[in-house]
């Protein structure tokens, strides 16, 4: 099972919300999102939240932003 992390922009320097995932707004400024340039770049958003874990989500997920359990 895997479970998700926290991985930084390398533009921003912000740590990049889930891909497709919304944040609250209180949370938003603080979160790289599709709007900044790094955003698609390595490391890579994954689908989880950090310790959110794959059998949570409910659905199937990428190997990005992850580690095993």
């Amino acid at each position: 099972m895997k479970i998700g992390i926290a991985v930084t922009c390398t533009v921003c320097h912000l740590t990049k919300k889930p891909y497709g995932r919304s944040a609250a707004l209180e949370m938003s400024n603080s979160l790289c999102d599709p709007d900044c340039s790094g955003y698609f770049e390595a490391p890579y958003p994954g689908d989880l939240w950090p310790g959110e874990t794959e059998e949570d989500f409910g659905y199937p997920i990428s190997n990005h932003a992850t580690r095993e359990m």
